[in-house]
């Protein structure tokens, strides 16, 4: 059985369930046709941020959410977490690197910044419309779901 980005990142989520990170996943009830890039992408980057939370900033919490952007044809993932935040010594390690170059492949973009009362939050978002020829318009993949 396979799964859809959605349901890989609430399996992912709840493997989590009893360990020292408690992970939320929001999004739409139901997500458009993805292409494959998009959801790899997406799913490593929200998979790598929230093992950062875990490893590095002692978060007891982190929030995955998925957002659709329809006007620019885009996957937005962004992971919040209540940990001790960005060191100003952190550097950049190999998973931060990973995260911004699999957002860049795509033609996306990625940031990380601190929460203003204390945590990180990781932010990509991921082209899938027609302009990058990677999918079906949004809007329209959308409808015929509905």
């Amino acid at each position: 059985m396979t799964l859809c980005l959605l349901g890989a990142l609430r399996a992912h989520a709840d493997n989590h369930d009893g360990g020292a990170v408690r992970v939320e996943v929001e999004s739409p009830e139901v997500l458009p046709h993805l292409p494959a890039a998009v959801e790899v992408a997406a799913y490593r980057i929200a998979l790598e941020a929230v093992n950062n939370a875990q490893r590095h900033a002692d978060a007891r919490r982190c929030r995955v959410d998925l957002t659709l952007d329809e006007v620019a044809g885009s996957l937005c993932v962004e992971i919040t977490d209540d940990g001790k935040g960005l060191g100003e010594d952190r550097g950049t390690g190999v998973g931060l690197s990973s995260m911004r170059e699999r957002a860049a492949e795509l033609g996306g973009s990625f940031e990380i910044d601190a929460v203003a009362l204390g945590g990180t939050r990781v932010r990509a978002c991921l082209p899938c419309g027609p302009e990058d020829g990677a999918g079906e318009n949004l809007l329209e993949s959308q409808a015929e779901e509905v």
